[in-house]
């Protein structure tokens, strides 16, 4: 059997709302390397860039319009149906031995591909683990450099921002790891920092930057990003845990060791505090600690420091400690003798106190509040995997013509998907609806952009926002105005297409 050739494919979105389950995607740009980081021949090594038709059972965020320059109307005159961008998207991703990779994709653009491929009946998951797939993230890394190297590319610092340039920056302290201030500070090429092919194009020099600066680094990270690797890491010891959730005073850097695992999560206690206390917490406090904040407990007590680390987010996780030089963990605070100890302790009496940390871990995570999953559009994560035949089913909708698809029903054994069906169809091929179904779909927009069900955004909220735009804006910024004039055009236009005849 051949081997499968590595390929990297560097993405972005730009999205008209910053909610990765309902705000649609845009603009989406690609660009395929080799392994190498050179382009590979043709179009996807040029770089590529899509738009998608806007749906009008959807309000865009006019803030996030106005960052990116991108209107509804623009999409619409542009873009592919949904579908087709869907497709597309999916065929890039599932190319055989395909390394989808990004900034920060992990933590937003990958969930937005997610629901987007599960509302065109595409599989969600395959480009992660099928056909030699896998997905990759370079923000860890770049934080990794940074934490564990720290002089090899050059760092911009918050303090050296202008706020006049960038509202943001002011007040803030310390290093920034922003595309658009990184590559700025490296001197690498990046165009316009909110259009899609410019951030890719910007990341993948970044990536050549740091595979350049620090080629062993790089190799060990890409070697070591899958789930396979860090659940082995952990299993062994103590790591090393690099994040940005954890601050740039602390180096971004934890050392941490497992206490158990709930599927992708592992449980992880940080080594610099004593975890005596586990086997002499009774369990109202262990409860009411665990995954706290700090807000709600009370005065003088503080969250357990137990984490949940995402294994199948390719986080970066590395099994020696001798990564962390002393002068640096000594610099973040970290203790390495006491964090030594700790461990010892903690793989003492883990057996013991294992079964009661994952009972109440579960316990705590069926009580949080989820989101409104009430229709399969947004309940990926709720009411099981599809059937095998309706997997089968799936199929053949993204095969079958508008045609084909109005004339039969499917039949689905979940019934979800039925709805699901009828919107696919409505978003796509509008004039392919029956009179009743064109009225199901009608009420459907109602609800959503009039009456704001499952919390989305509504006409009234739409217009408010752009009101207060226009009052904030620059009376001689043109571009900024045009962009406003247009996305008060489109509301007007997705307002009387849901409004009752």
């Amino acid at each position: 059997m051949a081997q499968t050739t590595t390929t990297f494919y560097w993405y972005d979105y730009e999205t008209f709302g910053i909610n990765r389950r309902t705000d649609r995607p845009a603009q989406f740009a690609g660009l395929r390397t080799g392994a190498d980081l050179v382009p590979v021949p043709g179009p996807e090594g040029e770089g590529e860039v899509f738009y998608a038709k806007p749906a009008l059972d959807y309000l865009p965020s006019p803030e996030s319009s106005l960052l990116t320059g991108i209107t509804p109307q623009e999409c619409d005159e542009r873009g592919l149906r949904e579908t087709e961008f869907a497709g597309t998207i999916f065929k890039r991703f599932n190319t055989p031995g395909t390394v989808s990779i990004g900034y920060n994709t992990l933590g937003f653009d990958d969930e937005v591909t997610r629901f987007l491929f599960w509302r065109n009946f595409l599989d969600p998951y395959s480009h992660s683990w099928a056909n030699g797939c896998s997905r990759w993230d370079l923000f860890p890394l770049v934080c990794a450099v940074w934490a564990l190297r720290g002089d090899t590319i050059a760092w911009p610092r918050w303090e050296d921002i202008d706020p006049a340039v960038y509202p943001a920056a002011e007040g803030r302290k310390g290093v920034t790891f922003k595309l658009e201030f990184l590559t700025k500070a490296n001197g690498l090429e990046h165009g316009h920092a909110h259009d899609a092919l410019s951030d890719v194009e910007a990341t993948v020099a970044l990536a050549r930057l740091i595979a350049q600066k620090e080629p062993r680094l790089w190799q060990w990270a890409f070697e070591n990003r899958t789930k396979d690797k860090i659940v082995a890491a952990l299993e062994k010891g103590p790591v090393v845990w690099v994040s940005p959730k954890f601050g740039v005073v602390r180096g971004c850097t934890r050392i941490v060791m497992l206490v158990g695992q709930i599927g992708n999560d592992a449980l992880v206690w940080d080594l610099m505090a004593d975890p005596t206390e586990l086997r002499e917490i009774d369990r109202e406090a262990l409860h009411r600690r665990l995954f706290a904040s700090p807000k709600n407990l009370p005065e003088g007590e503080r969250p357990l420091p137990l984490w949940k680390l995402k294994v199948n987010a390719s986080p970066f996780v590395c099994g020696s400690l001798a990564v962390l030089k002393p002068e640096r963990a000594q610099k973040y605070g970290l203790d390495l003798e006491r964090i030594r100890a700790n461990a010892e302790k903690l793989s003492a009496m883990l057996r013991d106190i294992q079964g009661t940390i994952l009972t109440a871990a579960q316990t705590k995570e069926a009580e949080f509040p989820k989101n409104d999953e009430e229709d399969a559009e947004t309940g990926l994560y709720s009411g099981g995997f599809p059937t095998p035949a309706d997997r089968a089913r799936f199929k053949k909708i993204r095969e079958a013509s508008p045609e084909y698809l109005a004339d039969r029903r499917m039949d689905f054994d979940d019934e979800r998907f039925d709805g699901l069906l009828l919107r696919f169809r409505a978003r796509n091929w509008p004039e392919s609806l029956s009179h009743e179904e064109r009225e199901t779909w009608r009420a459907w927009c109602e609800a959503h952009v009039l009456e704001g069900r499952n919390r989305a955004r509504t006409i009234a909220d739409y217009f408010e926002e752009i009101d207060r735009l226009e009052g904030e804006a620059d009376p001689e910024d043109d571009a900024k105005r045009e962009v406003l004039e247009a996305l008060y055009a489109w509301g007007e236009r997705v307002g009387e297409a849901a409004s009752p005849e």
